[in-house]
């Protein structure tokens, strides 16, 4: 009975592993990053200090869901829930963000690159043992490499006067209009205002504001796809 117990046990833990997915997290930034991971519904990220020119691996479940994000002068000894300058990204100090559904709607994994809320470095996520479909949406690898300048309202500076991040203008000034909110809560009354055309010009790949679905949502099968590759700096 025991050896059986510890056989099916084993099993699951196999069947566990094999499904789950690879997220590659890789810097070619100038200096090292902390990778932050993140599931949906969770508040505590998992961190990963990487160097320069390399890169480490989250392995995740294959229905997971979340997002990733990087800063750069941050390291595990620090405040993450307290410093602004590290930590969950938010409306004060934004991050450039890669966000996943895996196992999706008809078995597909949905990703994206997300400045809804800001940035603060360049980002790319390339699916791994899948191929581009018809369309850049299908399988495709979306990057944002050349960042916009950033606006000095919208700027979030150390106190040394070092930029950190960009805000969007939904975080910043919190306004429906800005926020796609109350009377403005659809695609055909919000456009993310003034600053969200600049982002979009930018980096036409990732979403600048609640609204840009259409050219911003990439899909891969989920049984093709084996992990994604998320590199800052790319």
């Amino acid at each position: 009975m025991r050896s059986s117990l510890i056989l099916a046990v084993s099993t699951a833990l196999l069947l566990d592993l094999a499904a789950a997915k690879n997220l590659v997290l890789k810097n070619n930034c100038a200096k090292p990053i902390e990778a932050g991971v993140l599931q949906n519904g969770q508040s505590t990220p998992t961190y990963y200090t990487i160097g320069t020119g390399s890169s480490q691996t989250a392995s995740v479940a294959a229905n997971w869901a979340g997002r990733t994000w990087a800063r750069i002068d941050c390291d595990q000894s620090s405040e993450q829930s307290n410093n602004t300058q590290c930590g969950v990204p938010g409306t004060p100090n934004p991050a450039s963000l890669a966000e996943f559904t895996f196992e999706g709607s008809g078995n597909q994994d949905f990703y994206d690159l997300s400045m809804v809320d800001g940035y603060n470095l360049g980002i790319s996520i390339a699916p791994i043992g899948a191929s581009q479909g018809s369309t850049k949406y299908q399988c495709g690898s979306p990057a944002c490499s050349a960042l916009p300048t950033c606006p000095s309202d919208l700027s979030v500076r150390t106190t040394t006067g070092d930029l950190l991040s960009c805000q969007s203008d939904c975080s910043h000034y919190n306004e429906p209009q800005y926020c796609c909110t109350g009377a403005y809560g659809s695609a055909a009354t919000c456009n993310g205002g003034p600053y969200a055309p600049m982002i979009k010009s930018a980096c036409p790949d990732a979403y600048s504001f609640a609204y840009d679905d259409s050219t911003s949502t990439y899909t891969c099968d989920s049984g093709t796809a084996t992990g994604y590759t998320i590199t800052w700096c790319p």
